[in-house]
């Protein structure tokens, strides 16, 4: 709870433009002071958040970007005119890709072509001048790594993604973050009006308004002044809903007293083995500090980002062998095959033109079309695993029907049959598939013969059984993996899985949401996977609980006409 401050963008500094620089020593520039900023955090011991900044370094100097800016230039537009441009096109491609992770990085595109458009004009960045709530569309990331850090109480977007690199830093931090507050802007400008109309102001003053904003429930209280709030706050606190607005949850500073050397358990000793959600070699670094288990989910199609060709076997391999090792042969590291297609388009790998893509070519089909790069992908698995000691666990991603696990199963053949013609070290590995259709919901139980495990991926999941497009803000209601649809497919996949004597695990955005976690235990889910750090919060929520209580939950929310019902109940449990 606290101000308001509201970022703007750059505002004018007279005189500091006066050397007028030139767009390349601006760039120049620009590259200096953020890889300045990254070789602090990392001497702070923030490895992570310096590699954001060094990456912003590279795309600040991009000959393509810098390029499209000078054609810009020669046709007439300012310098900064032309940098803004030329990074707003840049951040629409990646937009248009479709996948979060890779549209994520638009909010890095334009950080950075902000950041040289300021030094070519003189602008900078007024900061808060007490410990305040940021408000913002998008944050860019270099300037919240910039922010002192008493001054940054909460971060509210009303843009925005789990996975933006703006998140990623505050949750580093420590910092609560909601996004996706459609209205929040104007929720604020309301609240603020009342002020700018008595200081005779045009618009709301920067620092204006207070607010409460609660990450675990990813709600956002505004209101003109303390007394205001907190009278809202009494009448959120007896309906759940007033003056509420719900969004994506991204993180919160979880209870200190269950640490990451505790095994998850329930209050009365029920374990629930806790992984974690990577998508590099480096992030294994980040799961272990944060106590996580095993890893749940790698997701692979990271490594393929960025480049103008495929990673190669080796460059592949050494990458699996990094995590294996960290991780050690006695905790497990399940591997997602490349989920490529579809929503997730790589230039380097094109088909034909898809009328709806969510609904194409995707994961496990891809191999259908050529099975080159699964072959390659399972080859550098099984010699990872083989250097490491260790027995991988691999899923397909998007199966749907029985015939794509037999096709994953002569995939894994394939590869093991190559390596054993040329005599190279290769690891057996644990087949499964990907839980992320209501098809293979229904089918789990045929599947479950198939395979050595399931993973439910509740985002797609979600997305396929509520017929609504995940990216899409407006179907936003639509998006909650707590909806008793949802659900009662977990459910059936777990009985499915029950009867063929195997295990299933959730590795979507639910296993890591408090709401989620309860009743996916409840449910008889015994293996969560999440961000690293939503995993201390998990572990506490669940430390505070019995089984008994997350059963009947579990019962309830089956039963529940909607996902705020089901919210709701889990809430309450928490409060006892």
């Amino acid at each position: 709870m606290g101000p308001v401050w509201r970022y703007h963008g750059g505002v004018g500094v007279p005189g500091s433009a006066a050397a007028e620089p030139s767009l390349a020593m601006a760039a120049r520039v620009a590259a200096e002071r953020l890889r300045a900023l990254a070789a602090d955090l990392r001497a702070s011991g923030r490895p992570d958040e310096a590699g954001i900044l060094e990456a912003q370094a590279l795309i600040a100097t991009d000959p393509a970007l810098l390029g499209d800016a000078d054609r810009r230039i020669a046709l007439g537009e300012s310098p900064d005119a032309a940098i803004r441009a030329s990074g707003s096109d840049a951040a629409a491609r990646l937009t248009e890709v479709g996948d979060p992770l890779i549209a994520a990085r638009a909010a890095d595109v334009l950080d950075v072509a902000d950041r040289v458009a300021r030094l070519l004009t003189g602008a900078a960045v007024l900061v808060p001048e007490r410990p305040s709530i940021a408000v913002a569309d998008d944050l860019p990331p270099s300037v919240l790594a910039e922010l002192p850090g008493g001054l940054l109480l909460g971060v509210a977007l009303e843009g925005g993604s789990p996975t933006a690199h703006a998140a990623i830093l505050a949750r580093a931090r420590g910092v609560p973050v909601v996004v996706g507050l459609t209205g929040l802007r104007a929720a604020v400008d309301a609240a603020a009006a009342p002020a700018a109309d008595a200081a005779g102001l045009d618009r709301a003053p920067d620092v204006g308004p207070v607010a409460y904003l609660d990450g675990d429930t990813g709600s956002v209280l505004v209101a003109s002044d303390e007394d205001e709030l907190l009278e809202a706050m009494a009448a959120a606190r007896g309906d759940g809903t007033a003056r509420a607005i719900p969004a994506q949850r991204v993180s919160t500073v979880p209870p200190a007293e269950v640490g990451p050397t505790r095994p998850c358990a329930t209050a009365d000793g029920v374990r629930v083995l806790l992984a974690a959600n990577i998508g590099r070699p480096e992030d294994a670094a980040r799961a272990l500090a944060a106590g996580a288990e095993g890893v749940g989910l790698f997701r692979t199609e990271v490594l393929f980002l960025g480049r103008a060709d495929p990673p190669s076997e080796r460059e592949q391999r050494d990458a699996y062998r990094r995590v294996m090792a960290a991780f050690g042969p006695d905790r497990p590291v399940v591997i997602r095959l490349a989920d490529i297609g579809g929503d997730k388009a790589i230039p380097y790998i094109v088909g034909p033109a898809e009328a709806n893509p969510f609904l194409g070519v995707r994961g496990i089909r891809m191999a259908r079309r050529d099975p080159r790069l699964y072959l390659t992908q399972l080859r550098a698995i099984a010699t990872a695993a083989a250097a490491t000691g260790s027995t991988p666990w691999v899923m397909a991603p998007m199966v749907a029907t029985l015939a794509d696990v037999e096709l994953f199963r002569e995939l894994r053949d394939e590869a093991l049959a190559s390596l054993r013609a040329t005599d190279v070290p290769a690891a057996a590995m644990h087949l499964g598939a990907m839980v992320e259709v209501p098809s293979a919901a229904l089918m789990a139980g045929e599947l479950a013969r198939r395979v050595a495990f399931l993973s439910i991926g509740t985002n797609d999941l979600t997305q396929y059984t509520l017929a609504a497009d995940r990216g899409n803000a407006a179907l936003a209601d639509l998006q909650d993996a707590l909806h008793p649809a949802v659900l009662r497919l977990v459910r059936v996949t777990l009985e499915g899985a029950a009867a063929a004597g195997i295990s299933v695990a959730v590795c979507g955005e639910l296993a890591g949401d408090p709401d989620g976690a309860l009743v996916l235990v409840g449910m008889g889910v015994h293996e969560l996977s999440a961000d690293p750090a939503s995993l201390q919060g998990i572990r506490s929520t669940l430390a505070s609980v019995r089984m008994p209580d997350l059963r009947a939950l579990a019962d309830a929310a089956l039963r529940a006409p909607d996902p705020l019902t089901v919210r709701r109940l889990a809430a309450e449990l928490r409060s006892r």
